[in-house]
C-alpha cells in the first residue's frame, strides 16, 4: 500500500464523521436558533433582520458539509460568515455570533486542527481566539459594559470552546500520525519478510541452475579430454572459463542472499512455479470450496522470478479465499498465456455462507505479493466487488 492510497483510506474513514456532525448541528442548532431569535429579543426582528442572520448560519452549516475536501476553504468561508455575525446585534442577546448555529464553526475549527500542516493548525487557533475577541467586544459596545459578570462567562466560555476544538483536532491528528507510522511499520516489516523470503527462492532456482551449469561445463571438459580434441589447450581454456564463471556467479549469489537477508533464517526448501499451479489447485478443493482452473493459450517460458511470483499469486489468493470469505465458495483460477505475458488471475464469487472470521484479519501478505510481482516485472491488480479478484500480469521470457 502507497502513501497515497493510506492517506486517502484515511479521508474516506473520516468523511462520513464529519458529514454527519455537520447534518447533526444543523438539525439541533438551527431550530434553537430560531426560537432564540423569536422569543429573546425584546421586540419582534424585522424580517430582512431575521433573514439576514439566519442566512448567515445557514451558509455556516452548509461550509460543515465541505470541510472534509476543502479544510481551508470552508474555515476561510466559516470565518467570514462568524465576523459578519460577529457585528451584527441582535436586541436581548447582544452578538449574533453567540445564537446556537455558531457551534457549527468549532467543527471547521477542529478540522484544521487536525490537518497535518502545524501552520495551519496555529493559525485556525489564532483566528478563533481573535474571533472571541470581536465577539466579546461587540456584545460589550451593545451592553455598554453594564453586565461585567455576564461578559466575563462569555469570553471564559468562548476561549474554552475554541481551545477545547483545537485540542480534539490536534489530537486526532497524532492519532492518525500514529495509525500512519504503524501501517508503515507493518508494510516495511511485510517488504522486509518477502525480501528475505525471495532471497531464499533465489537460492533455489539460480543456485541450481549454476550447479547444473558447472557440472555440464566439468563433463564436457572430460568428454574433450579422452577424445580427439584433448590436445586442444583453447578448447580446454573455454570450458575452463565457464566453470569458473559459473563458481564466480554462485559467490556473487551467496553475496546477494547476505545483503537481502539471512538464508539460514529458515530451511531452503525446493520452489514451486506455474507447473505447480495444478497441484496446488487440486490440494485446495474441498466440500466447501470449488477451485477450478483454467488454461488458455499456449504456455510459454518465464523467468524463474515471475514463474515463482505466479505460483505465488495463485497460493496468497486462494489461501486468502478459504480463510476469509464466506461458504460454500467457487473460486476460479485462470492462467491466459500471450504473446509477450501472462496473466494469472484469481477470483471468489464471494461466498453464501455466514462470514468467517480468521484469527489474523490484518495480514501483509498481499503487499508481500506486490513486492514480488514488481521485482518480477510484472504488475498486479486487487480489487473488491461482490467477491474478491486478483489479477496479476507478468512478463514472458523471450527465446533465445
Amino acid at each position: 500500500m502507497s502513501d497515497r492510497e493510506f492517506s486517502s483510506r484515511l479521508r474516506r474513514r473520516t468523511v462520513s464523521g464529519e458529514v454527519v456532525a455537520a447534518a447533526i448541528m444543523m438539525v439541533l442548532a438551527l431550530p434553537l436558533t430560531v426560537v432564540g431569535l423569536l422569543q429573546a429579543a425584546p421586540e419582534p426582528l424585522s424580517y430582512g433582520q431575521f433573514t439576514w442572520i439566519i442566512s448567515l448560519l445557514v451558509l455556516l452549516h452548509v461550509t460543515g458539509f465541505f470541510c472534509t475536501r476543502r479544510p481551508i476553504t470552508a474555515f476561510v468561508g466559516g470565518s467570514v460568515l462568524m465576523l459578519l455575525l460577529a457585528f451584527t446585534i441582535v436586541p436581548g442577546i447582544g452578538s449574533a455570533a453567540l445564537l446556537p448555529s455558531s457551534v457549527a464553526y468549532l467543527l471547521l475549527l477542529w478540522r484544521l486542527a487536525s490537518s497535518q500542516n502545524r501552520r495551519h493548525s496555529l493559525g485556525a487557533l489564532i483566528t478563533g481566539l481573535l474571533g472571541v475577541g470581536l465577539i466579546t467586544a461587540a456584545s460589550a459596545v451593545q451592553t455598554a459594559f453594564s453586565d461585567r459578570m455576564t461578559l466575563l462567562f462569555e469570553t471564559v466560555s468562548l476561549v474554552a470552546a475554541v481551545l477545547a476544538a483545537w485540542a480534539l483536532g490536534a489530537l486526532a491528528r497524532q492519532s492518525r500520525l500514529a495509525e500512519y507510522r504503524r501501517a508503515q511499520e507493518s508494510m516495511q516489516h511485510a517488504v522486509s519478510e518477502e525480501r528475505a523470503r525471495i532471497s531464499r527462492d533465489l537460492h533455489d532456482v539460480v543456485s541450481h541452475s549454476l550447479t547444473v551449469m558447472i557440472a555440464q561445463a566439468e563433463a564436457a571438459r572430460i568428454v574433450t579430454e579422452s577424445s580427439a580434441s584433448r590436445n586442444s589447450p583453447e578448447a580446454d581454456a573455454a570450458f575452463e572459463r565457464v566453470a569458473e564463471t559459473g563458481r564466480e556467479a554462485m559467490r556473487g549469489l551467496r553475496s546477494m542472499i547476505h545483503t537481502l537477508g539471512d538464508p539460514d533464517a529458515s530451511p531452503l526448501t525446493p520452489v514451486s512455479g506455474v507447473d505447480a499451479i495444478a497441484g496446488l489447485v487440486e490440494h485446495a478443493n474441498s466440500a466447501e470450496h470449488t477451485i477450478e482452473l483454467t488454461v488458455q493459450g499456449t504456455p510459454r517460458r518465464l523467468a524463474p522470478d515471475a514463474d515463482l511470483a505466479a505460483f505465488r499469486v495463485v497460493q496468497e489468493a486462494v489461501t486468502n479465499a478459504i480463510r476469509h470469505v464466506r461458504p460454500p465458495t467457487q473460486i476460479d483460477v485462470s492462467l491466459d498465456w500471450q504473446e509477450a505475458e501472462t496473466v494469472v488471475t484469481v477470483g471468489d464469487d464471494g461466498g453464501q455462507g455466514p462470514l468467517r472470521r480468521a484469527a489474523d484479519s490484518h495480514g501483509t501478505g498481499l503487499i508481500g505479493l506486490v513486492e514480488r510481482v514488481r521485482r518480477a516485472g510484472g504488475d498486479l491488480d486487487i480489487r473488491k466487488g461482490h467477491g474478491w479478484r486478483v489479477r496479476a500480469t507478468l512478463p514472458v521470457e523471450e527465446s533465445s
